[in-house]
């Protein structure tokens, strides 16, 4: 992993400058249980830290909620900190923000050390009509989720909305019941007054 993110932070010469700054610092990332402890490296990348006693010296914490960073990537934000929480040196966190924020995979370019300029173009020109008909996808659900939610006949009720209508029902109930007698009352004095 941290050969792909040193990659990453290779195309982007500002994104390694950023990083320079913190050399020697440790990050650790946590996710769903596990974690990756990376040192910054003298060069602006980072470097996998296998010994306990490196650990230690922990400058910055980052607890991700998967949960929340899928929800964000399906709402079709971008990656940022957005469902992480962060704990340690102030500076650090700012700057793995600005990182998180700003630092992108320029696949286009590493496709046209492959298969070349042209191919590569062609490529990521499919790849972001893909993404775009998956947005599209995804804001039409959502749309005909919330009209299904808002119009569709219910087959459940919540507590309050039943003992409301159960309250309703009851005075509904009484109220017949008086109409009923004051009926019954009226029938009898017209009996007596043609009798």
């Amino acid at each position: 992993m941290a050969q792909a993110v040193n990659h990453v932070i290779q195309q982007n010469p500002q994104a390694q400058r950023c990083l320079l700054a913190h050399a020697g610092k440790c990050v650790s990332v946590r996710v769903a249980g596990a974690e990756l402890v990376l040192e910054v490296t003298p060069q602006g990348g980072f470097d996998p830290v296998v010994h306990a006693a490196q650990a230690s010296a922990v400058a910055l914490t980052l607890e991700v909620d998967a949960a929340a960073a899928l929800a964000a990537q399906w709402q079709g934000q971008r990656l940022g900190l957005s469902g992480v929480r962060i704990a340690g040196d102030a500076d650090f966190a700012q700057a793995m923000s600005w990182l998180l924020g700003h630092v992108r995979w320029d696949a286009e370019d590493d496709l046209a050390r492959w298969f070349g300029e042209v191919a590569a173009y062609r490529m990521a020109q499919a790849a972001r009509r893909i993404r775009n008909q998956g947005s599209d996808w995804r804001e039409r659900i959502e749309s005909d989720l919330r009209d299904w939610l808002t119009e569709a006949p219910r087959g459940l009720v919540g507590r309050s909305e039943f003992a409301d209508c159960s309250a309703a029902a009851a005075a509904l109930r009484d109220a017949t019941a008086r109409l009923d007698k004051r009926i019954q009352i009226l029938a009898r004095r017209r009996r007596a007054v043609r009798s």
